[in-house]
This record gives C-alpha cells, sequence and structure tokens, in this order.
C-alpha cells in the first residue's frame, strides 16, 4: 500500500568544483545521460539528451544546516521545483516542532532536480518514470559530506542522528502511548449496572429507524415507549412503491438483534447480527464474521475490530447524559505508525467537541433532547479555520407533529432565516411514522413500520 516505483539512487558526484553558489534556484537543464564530465575547472559540461521532463538546478550554500525532503515522480512536479515555507507538510512541522533552536533550513523537492552543493557534492534527482522519496541532511560546512536515508517518514530521527542528539517524531511517542492505553483496556470485562446504561444508550443509535440521521434529528426519536419487534423504514415513492433504507429486529428486552441496510436503489447493502451473553452486548457479527468483540469496564463499553491493516479500539461513555467516545487506530506494523490515528469526543459547554489526533475538527452544540425548540449547531474546521457552519431548529406544532427548519446563517454572527425543511409526524405511540422533506428540490417521504410485543 506503500510502495514506490523504483528504488531511491540518488547519486553522490564529487569530481566537479564549483564556487561562489547562489542560493537562488538556476536555470532549467536537460536532462542528463549517466555519464557526466568536468572538461575544465569548476564548470561542468553535460552531454545533452532531448526528453520531456526537464530538471531545474538548485545551488546550495554553505553557512546554513540544510535539510531536504525529497518526494519526486513523473507526476509530482506539475508546480514549483522546491518549497521552502511554512506549509501543512508532517514532516516538515515534526522538525520544526522537535529543533526550534537548529534554524533548520526545510527544503520539499518534489520535481527532478539537480541540487548543487558549495562542498563539490551533487544530488542527482533525475530521471523519467524513476521516483524518489528520501531525507538528505547537510551541515552547512565545506568539509562535512551530505548524509542521504531513503524513505518518506520519521525524519526528526534522522536528523537527531546528524546532530549527535535524541528526538524521536510525534507518532512515534505517541504509538507507545496509545498501545499503553489500548492494554489497559483490553481483557477487562467488569459489568456493573452503569456498563447497561451505556449499552443501552449505544444501542438506541443502532435502533433508529434509517441510517445517518444527524444528531439535531435525535430529539424526535426518542419519544416512543413501545416495546418494539420490528422496524422497517423505506422511501416511500409514487403509486405506493417501497424502497427499503433499514430494518431492525428486537429482542423482547427491546435491544436490536438484526439490522439490514439497504442502498438507494433498494438492494442489500450489509447486514449485522448482535450477539448478547447475560442481557449484554457481547459481539457484533458482519458477513459471518465477527467484526467487533465488546468488553465492559465498569461505566465504559469498550470495542476491538481488526480492520484490515490495523486494529481500532473504541470506547463508549455517559457524561452528563451524552454518550461519547474515543478511538485508536493502531497499524498492525510499526513502520507505518505515522499512520495510526486518535481521535476523541468531549463535552464543553452543552457541545460534543470532536478531535483527530489532538486537533479539534468539528462541535456538535444543542440543548436538551426534550425541550422545544431544539436548536442545533455544528461548525466544522480546516487548519483551523471554519471550514462549515450549520444551524437548525425542531420545533413542537402538537403531539403528533414536529417542523425542522434550517438557518439561512453561515457564521455564527450572521442573523437566522430560517426556512422549512422537513415535517416529523408521529402516531399514538410517540414513534415517527413518516418523515416528509425536500432535497435538491424534490419531495421525499420516509415511511417507518412497527411491530410490537404484547
Amino acid at each position: 500500500m506503500l510502495k514506490m516505483k523504483h528504488l531511491l539512487s540518488i547519486l553522490l558526484i564529487l569530481t566537479f568544483s564549483f564556487q561562489g553558489y547562489s542560493q537562488k534556484k538556476g536555470k532549467k537543464k536537460p536532462i542528463p545521460k549517466t555519464k557526466i564530465t568536468a572538461v575544465q575547472e569548476g564548470i561542468p559540461t553535460i552531454e545533452m539528451k532531448d526528453e520531456k521532463i526537464m530538471p531545474d538546478t538548485l545551488q546550495i550554500e554553505k553557512g546554513k544546516k540544510y535539510v531536504f525532503l525529497v518526494d519526486v515522480s513523473e507526476f509530482s512536479g506539475q508546480g514549483n521545483t522546491v518549497e521552502a515555507g511554512n506549509d501543512d507538510n508532517s514532516e516538515k512541522a515534526e522538525l520544526k516542532r522537535n529543533f526550534p533552536k537548529e534554524n533548520l533550513e526545510i527544503i520539499t523537492i518534489n520535481k527532478y532536480t539537480y541540487v548543487l552543493f558549495e562542498n563539490k557534492q551533487t544530488l542527482d534527482i533525475t530521471g523519467n518514470g524513476n521516483s524518489f522519496q528520501a531525507f538528505a541532511y547537510w551541515s552547512g560546512k565545506i568539509d562535512d559530506k551530505v548524509q542521504i536515508k531513503e524513505g518518506k517518514r520519521m525524519a526528526t530521527e534522522f536528523v537527531a542522528e546528524q546532530l549527535k542528539t535524541k528526538k524521536e517524531s510525534s507518532y512515534v511517542i505517541n504509538t507507545r502511548k496509545y498501545k499503553k492505553e489500548v492494554a489497559s483496556l483490553l481483557g477487562k470485562n467488569k459489568v456493573t449496572s452503569k456498563s447497561k446504561e451505556v449499552m443501552k444508550e449505544l444501542l438506541s443509535g443502532y435502533s433508529l429507524p434509517f441510517p445517518d440521521i444527524e444528531g439535531d434529528n435525535v430529539p424526535v426519536f426518542q419519544q416512543g415507549t413501545a416495546k418494539l419487534k420490528t422496524l422497517e423504514s423505506y422511501f416511500l415513492k409514487k403509486k405506493g412503491v417501497r424502497v427499503p433504507l433499514k430494518s431492525v429486529s428486537f429482542n423482547n428486552e427491546g435491544f436490536p438483534l438484526i439490522i439490514t441496510y439497504y442502498e438507494d436503489e433498494g438492494k442489500k447493502k450489509s447486514k449485522q447480527e448482535l450477539i448478547y451473553k447475560d442481557g449484554m452486548l457481547t459481539k457484533i457479527i458482519k458477513a459471518d464474521q465477527t467484526a467487533s468483540s465488546i468488553n465492559y469496564d465498569d461505566n465504559k463499553m469498550i470495542f476491538t475490530e481488526n480492520i484490515g491493516d490495523a486494529n481500532e479500539t473504541t470506547v463508549f461513555w455517559l457524561e452528563n447524559s451524552k454518550l461519547l467516545q474515543k478511538s485508536y487506530t493502531l497499524m498492525t506494523d510499526d513502520k507505518f505508525s505515522y499512520m495510526n490515528t486518535f481521535t476523541e469526543e468531549k463535552f464543553e459547554n452543552n457541545c460534543i467537541s470532536y478531535s483527530i489526533n489532538n486537533v479539534v475538527w468539528s462541535y456538535n452544540c444543542g440543548g436538551p433532547n426534550n425541550k422545544f425548540p431544539y436548536i442545533h449547531t455544528y461548525t466544522s474546521y480546516q487548519n483551523k479555520e471554519v471550514l462549515q457552519f450549520r444551524k437548525s431548529k425542531i420545533e413542537k406544532k402538537n403531539d403528533r407533529t414536529y417542523d425542522k427548519y434550517y438557518s439561512e446563517a453561515e457564521r455564527a454572527d450572521q442573523n437566522d432565516n430560517y426556512k422549512l425543511w422537513g415535517t416529523f409526524h408521529l402516531d399514538d405511540f410517540n414513534l415517527v411514522d413518516s418523515f416528509n422533506f425536500t432535497k435538491d428540490g424534490t419531495a421525499k417521504t420516509i415511511k417507518i413500520d412497527y411491530t410490537c410485543y404484547e
């Protein structure tokens, strides 16, 4: 999954004499053949060969500590050769965090390039169709050689070795931390009354009548008190045509047993079977294989699942009557530890924040689920800037009807101008019977049928 087309081949050519190189990028030169000879002191003669991709020349002067992050292929060099600014490259960010006092000149190379150093060394990163992924370091001292290492990750460890110090990438440190936290969660099975409360709240989400019900709609679906046996939801189209969405069967305790999901055209998409022991959910089976194993630690419900090249551990708990979760996704091979992910929800000021690797991605904010009108806001972020803002409102029209509105405001500081989006209709058991709404200018109806235990 993380394969290079070819092994890295960066040649250190020591036969040239270069004097007074400028740090500015030189003019483009045609790609040479592998043989390069010097015909006069300080000026190389390059045998010419007509090829499509033209490499750039980057000249490096002494006096600074340089780190080069090389990631080049025949498709990567559509823009500039180098990037020396404060971009979001993760390895560059790691280096800046770990070596704040070294004044490193960090240069990203993403195009076929000759790098010419004032100490008479050359990095030849060229060749049509070749891929290069490596780090290079030069101390900026004439007597020191350029050091090179293949790969795209763990630049911090490479630079630390050159500086004769010990530093580790944050993802390496976090991997040890996450593994320790996961180990403390697994193997326990302390079931208490708090465990059952968390399980019931989680299963109420599994029991919602159609997939992808957003948090701002949940209050309407929590009104019913009937003891359900089956649930079937479907789009109701012209002439009574039904296009199934989701079906759920329940045991006599009201917990879901089998959940079936359908695609847009009504074809069966997937099925989940929930297995219980002594009244507690212990595993979930998908496609006749155990997808999730579940254990408990008092007020925590812990899911473990293999997702291919990684293992995922998710912990659920209740806080201020809200179901929260955190999740560890750890690659089975530690050389891919940079792909490990930690996500976490927190309850803050009537909002649930969602973070990935300790960076906030979104806030979901709302009041009590049983108080109407119910106002809900969703805000997502990218690079600490607001990416999306959405505000909705549910009003109780009468005991059997709830109207859903969306505000036209695109930012929290804008005035609200609510537009009706859809209407929920409840039956005599306070269960949602139908949902009428408009999407992409088309009126749609979702209908839900129930059977109940007597």
